[in-house]
């Protein structure tokens, strides 16, 4: 396959798209070489492990045979990124749909919308894979996530940088008109998929080269795949394509008539221009080679000035077996007596830069070297100056933590148009979403709703924090100020090593909203108990009845609303009003609560009794 033959018109091949599929995608690939050498660059600067190559499946690491791998090491870079990752991915931010002015039917719809999209997130992993993404974005610049559907699934995979290949001319502005990703898949695998194509499938190269140059193990059965896609001119054109081919055979080929594509990227931080992102690695790069040089400058030193020496003249008649570290021991000499060498002195200023260049490194990229640690300042005790802290060094990253609640917005999105397609072709699509105490299957014809009808926010998982101290603090906040109460403190705090007494504490408060969303959403009345709370089941089902009757639900529903309130008033003057012994105390003048005296029948043996 030539560079001649390569064509940026392939979406237009009546006929043999791989053919000019992969000449073009090969020609992108030797005209943007650099773009590789970088992220093995900033990948090898991560790991300390000097990769030969990650493009074409070689993982070969360089020879080490000079002792290179015997040099003390200080990775900045590695610190610097584990700690950005931690900082940000800890957040998981959860997109919300909520309505612009709907009636009753749509707000419980985006209500269940937003448990629907919570279950898959759950079951694809999202926040797992974007974390390791965004891990990605930090060494390479850029991280990706690719969702689809496979077997009338909805499927997250994470995806290196390096198997995306994008015209860098074409995305000069940031936005690309086509993507083409490389994979390499087991061949049998690939049969599986495509057992139409199980001769062409076994006939494949594996590589760009029809010879194998070196680029894959002879004894490897993968077989390199390039499926791209090509976005469409306009809303009425029908030039987009999507194809999925091999060097020999194009395996899958359809029209492509969405306006975006199926990946979500992830950036440390934007270029000017151009689609790639910087990652920490770049931002470090000089200052980690520089810190390298010095501490290899350093170890050289310690071993050749830190080990005593002994001279001993040429002429002297000198036993060198008695130069021993006998205690006590004696050495003959006739001559010049052994002397023993003075050791020489590293430069102070080696370590000073050291530590200079340490110390940039952290201010460059905005960690302090306490949070690198897991160390508080010393002195910050209380929650709220922990907050306070938190806040100021989180400001820092408030454009990085906006993009990755962009990519959580961009997942979502993606994840309903794939789901949209796969409920086409399957009946009753359902999906197992997270409660706080169980899980509950959702049909989409239960949320399926028009894009107009809705706008989505994304939010954190918790707007509270997340150590300890911190949280303690914000809901006795919340309980001075009067905003909760006890019960709602207790349910706030939700310690995992407190969960069984948590779990205790706030049965109450749980069963009782289990019984209003029974009666909202199903319709099924739960009749109230005199054992629950009945005061705070009456004043929980009156604001929910008020909240439900202003969003415009159902009279039947409310009406269950209002039976269970009628009943709780009923159970609570019922406990009010005295019991038939209680009444036979207070017409004889006796206090309530005090029991009469016993008779002198009652103090007798049984049988004196009975007699």
């Amino acid at each position: 396959m030539e560079d001649s033959k390569a064509s940026y018109y392939w979406f237009k091949a009546d006929s043999d798209v791989h053919e000019e599929l992969f000449a073009y995608v090969k020609h992108l690939q030797n005209e943007q070489g650099y773009i590789s050498t970088e992220n093995i660059r900033n990948i090898r600067l991560y790991s300390n492990h000097e990769y030969n190559s990650i493009a074409n499946f070689n993982l070969n690491r360089v020879d080490n045979s000079m002792g290179t791998q015997n040099r003390v090491t200080f990775n900045i870079v590695q610190s610097m990124i584990d700690t950005a990752v931690s900082k940000i991915t800890k957040n998981k931010p959860r997109p919300y749909f909520l309505t612009d002015g709907g009636n009753w039917s749509l707000k419980r719809k985006a209500q269940k919308l937003t448990q629907f999209l919570d279950g898959a997130f759950y079951h694809t992993e999202y926040y797992k894979k974007a974390s390791l993404a965004f891990k990605h974005a930090c060494i390479t610049g850029t991280g990706c996530l690719k969702i689809f559907k496979h077997e009338n699934n909805l499927c997250v995979e994470h995806v290196l940088i390096d198997e995306i290949t994008i015209d860098q001319k074409e995305a000069f502005y940031g936005t690309p008109r086509q993507i083409h990703q490389r994979k390499w898949i087991n061949r049998d695998v690939l049969i599986g998929m495509f057992p139409k194509y199980k001769s062409k499938i076994e006939q494949a190269a594996t590589s760009f080269e029809e010879n194998h140059k070196a680029t894959v193990n002879m004894n490897s059965d993968m077989v390199l795949v390039v499926e791209s896609w090509k976005l469409p001119s306009s809303k009425k054109a029908s030039d987009g394509r999507h194809a999925i081919c091999l060097n020999n055979v194009t395996l899958f080929d359809e029209e492509w008539d969405k306006d975006y594509f199926p990946f979500v990227f992830f950036k440390w931080n934007d270029r000017p221009v151009g689609f790639f992102g910087q990652g920490i690695s770049e931002q470090l790069a000089g200052i980690q080679l520089e810190i390298n040089k010095i501490l290899r400058t350093i170890q050289v030193s310690m071993h050749l000035v830190s080990v005593p020496k002994i001279f001993v003249e040429a002429s002297s008649k000198i036993v060198t077996s008695h130069l021993n570290n006998k205690i006590g021991g004696i050495i003959k000499y006739a001559g010049t007596p052994p002397t023993e060498g003075k050791l020489g002195t590293i430069p102070p200023e080696l370590f000073n830069h050291l530590d200079r260049l340490y110390q940039r490194a952290y201010a460059i990229i905005g960690i302090s070297q306490l949070s690198a640690q897991a160390q508080k300042p010393q002195g910050l005790n209380s929650g709220k100056a922990l907050r306070t802290y938190n806040d100021l060094e989180t400001e820092r990253f408030t454009s990085v933590g906006k993009n990755y609640e962009d990519a959580a917005m961009s997942a979502a999105k993606l994840m309903i148009c794939t789901i949209k397609e796969i409920a086409s072709e399957t009946d009753n699509f359902q999906m197992s979403a997270p409660g706080s105490k169980f899980l509950s299957k959702i049909a989409w014809s239960e949320v399926e709703m028009d894009e107009s009808d809705y706008i989505m926010q994304c939010f954190p998982v918790s707007a509270l924090s997340n150590d300890p101290a911190s949280r303690m603090q914000e809901v006795q906040e919340l309980m001075q100020a009067g905003l909760v109460d006890k019960t709602i403190g207790l349910k706030l705090l939700d310690y995992p090593d407190l969960r069984a007494y948590y779990d205790i504490a706030n049965a109450s408060v749980d069963e009782i909203e289990r019984q209003i969303e029974l009666m909202i959403d199903k319709g099924e009345y739960n009749t109230p108990e005199p054992y629950q709370n009945l005061p705070y089941a009456l004043v929980t089902c009156q604001n929910a009845y008020l909240m439900y009757k202003a969003q415009g639900a159902p009279e039947e529903n409310l009406d269950l609303l209002r039976r269970f309130m009628d009943d709780c008033n009923e159970l609570m003057t019922q406990a009010t009003q005295p019991t038939p012994e209680q009444a036979q105390q207070m017409a004889a003048g006796q206090p309530l609560g005090v029991p009469q005296a016993p008779q002198q029948s009652d103090l007798l043996p049984v049988s004196t009794a009975q007699g």
